[in-house]
């Protein structure tokens, strides 16, 4: 669980100034088609490469190509964000000096989740679920499942609960 000392306020970041909630994203999650079945895991750990020679040989089984150096500073800024919190694609890209659909791209290709890469638990700026693993359409679900399995809330349209957007934001990266 996070603590105090690890996620940001409001009053110590100005992330959510002025951020209105998105029509776009609500009609998304309204379109969105619920699956048959909900994946919604958060304890399978898969192996992640730790040293520089492991992490030059590795070939994702997803894209049957190796990670890139980027994708992996994207990763390891995910890594930080604790179980019950969430960050955003912004709050990563931020942190990397590149942008959020660059994050997005890296975590949509993420072959080390759910566990360490906690791809689940990055959200749009405007609290919105986003999409998992390129999909906007029916994953989302899965998103949310395992987002609710670790203790974050939302309402109805696919958004953070309100009270608990401020105080399970997390940017305290390392």
């Amino acid at each position: 669980m996070a603590t105090a000392s690890t996620v940001a306020t409001a009053a110590k970041s100005s992330h959510f100034a002025a951020k209105p909630r998105s029509a776009a994203h609500a009609r998304l999650f309204e379109a969105a088609t619920v699956p048959d079945s909900i994946d919604d895991d958060v304890s399978t750990v898969v192996e992640y490469p730790e040293t520089e020679e492991a992490r030059s040989a590795y070939v994702s089984p997803q894209t049957k190509r190796p990670v890139t150096e980027f994708q992996y500073r994207v990763y390891d800024a995910c890594r930080q964000v604790p179980r019950g919190s969430y960050t955003t694609y912004k709050a990563i890209s931020d942190y990397l000096g590149s942008g959020p659909r660059a994050v997005g791209t890296a975590l949509s290709k993420n072959p080390f989740c759910p566990l360490p890469i906690p791809c689940h638990r990055v959200l749009t700026t405007d609290c919105y679920i986003g999409g998992f693993s390129g999909d906007t359409k029916s994953k989302i679900f899965w998103k949310k499942a395992k987002l609710e399995k670790e203790g974050l809330e939302f309402g109805d349209k696919g958004f953070v609960a309100p009270s608990m957007q401020q105080l399970r934001f997390f940017n305290s990266f390392k």
